[in-house]
C-alpha cells in the first residue's frame, strides 16, 4: 500500500467521523417531543381555537397542565399497586386469598379515586369555559381523538 492509498483511508475515515457527527447533531435537534409534550400542544391548539380572553386562556391551560399532574400522581399509586399484586403472587406458597382481595380493593379504590378527580376537572373545566364553549371544547377534542384514531389503524 502506498502513501497515496494510507492518505485517500485516512480522508475517508475522516469523512465518515464528520458524517456521523453531522448526522448526531440534525438527530439532537429535530429529536420528536415526547408523548406528554405532543399531547399537551394538541390541546393547547384546541384551547386556542375557542377564542377565549387571554386571561380565561391562560386559566383554562393550567387547569389543564395541573390535571396532568394530578393524573400522573394517580397513576404511579395504580403501578405501584399492581407491582405490589404481582410481588404478593410471586411469592412460593399458598395463595392468602383475603390478602389478595385486600389488594386488588386498594387497587380498585385508586381508580375510583382518578375517576372522581376526572369528573371534577371535566366539571370545573366547563364551568371555567361555559357551557357553549365548554361543549365545543370537547367536541373538538371528540373529533381529534377520532382523527388520531382513524390514522393510527392505517
Amino acid at each position: 500500500m502506498n502513501l497515496f492509498h494510507k492518505r485517500l483511508l485516512i480522508l475517508f475515515s475522516v469523512a465518515l467521523n464528520v458524517g456521523v457527527a453531522v448526522m448526531a447533531i440534525i438527530m439532537i435537534i429535530h429529536h420528536p417531543k415526547s408523548l406528554e409534550e405532543h399531547s399537551w400542544r394538541e390541546l393547547a391548539v384546541i384551547v386556542e381555537r375557542l377564542n377565549l380572553p387571554d386571561a380565561k386562556k391562560k386559566a383554562v391551560l393550567a387547569n389543564i397542565r395541573q390535571f396532568g399532574n394530578t393524573v400522573d400522581q394517580h397513576d404511579g399509586g395504580l403501578k405501584k399497586a399492581r407491582e405490589d399484586i404481582l410481588r404478593f403472587l410471586a411469592r412460593e406458597g399458598p395463595l392468602d386469598r383475603n390478602q389478595l382481595h385486600r389488594l386488588v380493593e386498594k387497587l380498585e379504590a385508586l381508580e375510583r379515586q382518578k375517576g372522581v378527580a376526572f369528573e371534577s376537572h371535566v366539571v370545573d373545566l366547563r364551568r371555567q369555559m361555559g357551557d357553549e364553549k365548554g361543549a365545543l371544547f370537547f367536541s373538538l377534542l371528540l373529533a381529534h381523538l377520532e382523527t388520531k384514531n382513524q390514522n393510527s389503524h392505517r
